[in-house]
């Protein structure tokens, strides 16, 4: 089985992650797994609404899962941030299928500037089930679906951080947006 939990940041993907691993029984029938490129808070996946964690092997490709847990007796892998991950998903599949493994995979399902982001969109097919999780938009409570990034110092769809980003609504990426192209309009006329 494969389930995924998508949304955009500060929505509570990870924290959905932890609470699995703390409700196991058997520790030592779970592997997690974090991408290399994620130092933020080293070898440990963290909630940013608490300061509870798991401990994470950090990886850069899925490749590198099958020499964690086949043979090792693993039940059950979580995995963070798999938006910034590489390698071909059928290693998920084939680990959930032939070896009965259970994954339980979060990420960012789009970019902050509302595009796919990496791998999450093969993860997203071969997922059994999928919990799209909203956050809380910074600007009016509403249930927000969408991160942007409100600074224009970013130069690619990889910033890892928090620093700059804000989970929004429809309604106000909409005026944020508008807000942006007004001063970018206003700049060229200058």
């Amino acid at each position: 089985m494969i389930k995924s939990f998508v949304g955009p940041m500060f929505s509570g993907k990870s924290d959905r992650l932890i609470t699995l691993y703390n409700n196991i029984y058997r520790k030592d029938l779970v592997v997690s797994f974090k991408p290399n490129i994620d130092s933020r808070d080293g070898a440990y996946i963290k909630t940013r609404n608490s300061e509870l964690s798991i401990p994470a092997i950090c990886i850069d490709n899925l490749d590198e899962i099958p020499q964690y847990v086949v043979d090792k007796g693993i039940r059950t892998v979580l995995i963070d941030e798999a938006e910034f991950l590489n390698g071909d998903v059928q290693v998920l599949v084939d680990l959930s299928v032939i070896f009965d493994i259970d994954f339980y995979i979060a990420g960012l399902n789009m970019t902050s500037e509302q595009k796919p982001f990496g791998i999450m969109p093969d993860i997203l097919a071969v997922s059994d089930e999928i919990e799209n999780v909203a956050g809380f938009c910074c600007d009016c409570n509403r249930p927000s679906i969408y991160t942007y990034y409100e600074n224009e110092d970013k130069d690619s769809d990889v910033l890892v951080g928090d620093s700059g980003y804000l989970s929004l609504c429809p309604s106000c990426l909409r005026k944020r947006k508008q807000q942006s192209e007004a001063k970018i309009l206003w700049k060229k006329e200058k």
